[in-house]
């Protein structure tokens, strides 16, 4: 687990989730909700990647016949962790992005 072939698969999830912001950001919107949007959408984002990239590798182990184990989540969770922190400016700026447009 952690392979390059994992960080890019894993990577291209991000990039599917963050192309969701703009129907998150017209979700948020139409609901009138009293919040502080930037921090809402974020946190839909984070979650479907999690979601997403969770489901990659834990895919991955079964198709591989590799055990779930504390060592093996806990790289999956640090892997996860890295490429979402590597793209937070990014995710920042498709959010201020697509709320003032």
């Amino acid at each position: 687990m952690g392979t390059i072939e994992d960080k890019k698969e894993i990577e291209t999830l991000l990039n599917i989730v963050i192309n969701q912001i703009p129907s998150y950001t017209n979700m948020v919107n139409s609901e009138h909700w009293d919040m502080n949007l930037d921090d809402c959408i974020f946190g839909m984002v984070y979650h479907s990647f999690v979601a997403k990239a969770t489901n990659y590798l834990n895919n991955k182990l079964t198709d591989t016949e590799q055990e779930t184990n504390a060592e093996s989540t806990f790289q999956m969770m640090n892997l996860i962790s890295e490429v979402f922190n590597d793209r937070l400016a990014d995710i920042k700026q498709e959010i201020v992005s697509a709320l003032n447009s």
